[in-house]
């Protein structure tokens, strides 16, 4: 019998896909979705959403956000308390965040949903104190008028006792 150096063997090729095929999905797919505005927020705070696809039973659901896509430095954690599907969430300032939500099953096992991104850019601080002002201006002239009003009042009800 004569063994050919150069002919390839198509067995390995079918012991590594039996191989393959056997082993556990190690990327499992996730039943949750996480949603967020689709705009830039301009105030600083925003309410993202946790959905399930699946009808699992999903314990400890946090929000995790990060500066970076591939999450290698969790800047906070958020952690859903309840039963809650909407979570609002505060306290950033400018820049862009990625966002996921992770949970756990009955089991133990992790789930993480996908990753949203979120651009928060303040409004500008002459646009704040311009309206500030505003509002203060007309406070002003309101308290002004009250009091205006008021002691005309208080005179012409001191006029009619008099005559």
């Amino acid at each position: 019998m004569t063994i050919q150096k150069n002919c390839f063997n198509y067995r390995y090729i079918l012991l590594v896909l039996c191989f393959l095929s056997i082993l556990p999905a190690t990327a499992l797919a996730s039943p949750l979705k996480l949603s967020g505005p689709d705009s830039v927020v301009k105030e600083g705070y925003f309410t993202v959403s946790v959905s399930t696809t699946d009808a699992a039973e999903l314990n400890r659901v946090t929000i995790e956000v990060a500066s970076d896509s591939e999450f290698s430095e969790n800047t906070k954690q958020f952690p859903a308390l309840g039963d809650f599907k909407d979570i609002s969430l505060t306290g950033f300032s400018n820049g862009s965040y990625y966002l996921r939500a992770r949970a756990e099953d009955a089991k133990n096992q992790t789930y993480l949903s996908n990753t949203i991104e979120i651009t928060v850019k303040h409004y500008p601080l002459w646009q704040a104190l311009t309206l500030f002002f505003i509002g203060l201006i007309i406070f002003i002239t309101l308290v002004a008028t009250l009091l205006l009003l008021h002691r005309q009042w208080i005179h012409s009800k001191h006029q009619k006792h008099h005559d």
